[in-house]
């Protein structure tokens, strides 16, 4: 039987997640999208056509993302000014794609063909997945990617390449830095506390420096420090309780988000809310560090496939879920471990559904019409304040982009932004975060048998010589 033989299931699941996005990107919807974001876009990628990395920070609009995805519209740049409305959100179709085969690889290795054929369909045609990519016009997929790819690596115990890509993918996005909390104690334990090589863990910390150095030479960022810099001045920009996210916070308030992202509007609420003696922003960063620390201090005593893809979950979904200053598609990367936990397991397979609906229930909401909520706390910036600026207005060098990349409209906008969904959404992700943490504890605290040095190294549990 011929490769192609032998993958032409894959290929035809492939081949029909492809079509669906190039339906929704470039015939039912073309050139639409999250405008603001895909105008944005549009001027890096001329502005770096025109002058390069080395003085793009000091000419381009607006630019607060770190210089990974700047490479890929560094080559978007040079296109026709009438194809570049377009080819956006062809990086992140493609990096879905690109998903979908590192979990086919994944799940049919670990698991067997018929779970690799699983893991794939669920990312490819979870309504969240194109939503982000065809829809919206965002590229969460290529962080994503780069993610997961890191994760499957560190199964495999390929330490430094792990690194190496979790490194990478901080410098598309930084809420990537999630992958981190899963990557280093699984090296740390594998390296340092069990009785491995101390050389690779020297090496992966080598990795790691170069793939977050590198990057930045071309660019007039300022090095790790301005990079430090611009990450700091992200995190500051949207001082919330939520934007636009349908977490807890989204219930919380004199006029919770809940309550007037589908009524007459209002502004987000700051995150200074006093609560308990302290302030919302103390309580949601606390809480996050917590469920890291959990994690982490989990993955030094077990590590395994399941942990390391469990873990991750957890520290995806929690980052969407319980901190403040949260945008409703920081959710996203938790739907790649997802896939390869609900190939192996029917109830997780049910929750990765259950959780998909309810988060796209919220892109939703976002996408579907303009908004008449936004940032009266803090200053206007990229993807804040949707109703605010999704025509474009107020975002000036754009070589006229905004004339060309129109918002989108879809049905039943107003139904997801009314205050008993948005509270059902709120709650549902709520309850399965939890969930999550309650199979951690039980992962953790049920004893294992050590595994035998025989098996394969991507072995589901491999507990430490003391369980």
């Amino acid at each position: 039987m011929t490769a192609l033989a032998r993958h032409s299931r894959f290929i035809a699941i492939l081949s029909a997640g492809l079509l669906l996005r190039v339906l929704l990107a470039f015939v039912l919807y073309p050139k639409q999208g999250f405008s603001s974001d895909m105008q944005l876009f549009a001027g890096w990628a001329t502005t770096l056509a025109r002058v390069g990395p080395g003085a793009f920070y000091a000419t381009a609009t607006g630019a607060d993302y770190p210089p990974g995805y700047m490479y890929i519209l560094w080559l978007l740049g040079s296109a026709p000014a009438a194809a570049l409305p377009l080819l956006l959100k062809m990086p992140a179709i493609l990096a879905d794609l690109g998903i979908a085969a590192v979990l086919y690889w994944a799940a049919r290795r670990w698991l067997g063909q018929r779970a690799g054929l699983i893991a794939a369909a669920l990312y490819l045609f979870i309504p969240v997945t194109w939503y982000d990519s065809a829809l919206w016009g965002q590229v969460d997929a290529v962080g994503a990617l780069l993610l997961i790819a890191s994760l499957v690596l560190l199964i495999e115990r390929k330490s430094e390449a792990a690194i190496a890509l979790a490194v990478l993918a901080i410098l598309v996005k930084p809420q990537e830095a999630i992958g981190l909390v899963v990557v280093l104690p699984v090296v740390v334990r594998r390296h340092l506390i069990e009785s491995g090589s101390r050389r690779r863990l020297v090496t992966s910390a080598f990795a790691g420096a170069a793939a977050l150095v590198l990057p930045l030479v071309p660019f007039d960022i300022g090095g790790v420090a301005g990079l430090l810099r611009l990450f700091q001045t992200d995190a500051d920009r949207y001082s919330v309780l939520t934007a636009n996210a349908f977490n807890i916070w989204a219930l919380v308030g004199g006029t919770p988000l809940a309550q007037i992202i589908g009524g007459s509007g209002g502004s987000w609420t700051a995150d200074s809310l006093a609560i308990g003696g302290t302030t919302a922003f103390i309580v949601g960063a606390s809480a996050l560090a917590a469920v890291g620390l959990v994690v982490a201090g989990g993955l030094l005593v077990r590590d395994g496939r399941v942990p390391i893809l469990l873990g991750f979950a957890i520290v995806a979904f929690a980052f969407y879920a319980v901190p403040t200053r949260v945008h409703e598609r920081y959710l996203f990367p938790f739907f790649t471990a997802g896939a390869l936990l609900a190939a192996e397991f029917v109830a997780a397979s049910a929750g990765y559904l259950i959780v998909g609906l309810l988060n796209a229930v919220n892109l939703h909401a976002i996408l579907g019409a303009p908004l008449s909520v936004g940032a009266g706390v803090a200053g206007l910036g990229r993807g804040g304040g949707p109703g605010a600026i999704r025509g474009g207005g107020g975002l000036g060098g754009l070589g006229g982009f905004g004339t060309q990349i129109a918002s989108i409209r879809l049905p039943f906008a107003d139904l997801a932004r009314s205050e008993m969904i948005v509270a059902l959404v709120a709650l549902g992700q709520t309850a399965a975060l939890v969930a999550l943490l309650v199979a951690w504890c039980v992962l953790v605290i049920r004893p294992r048998p050590i595994a035998r040095a025989a098996e394969a190294p991507y072995v589901a549990w491999r507990p430490s010589s003391t369980s």
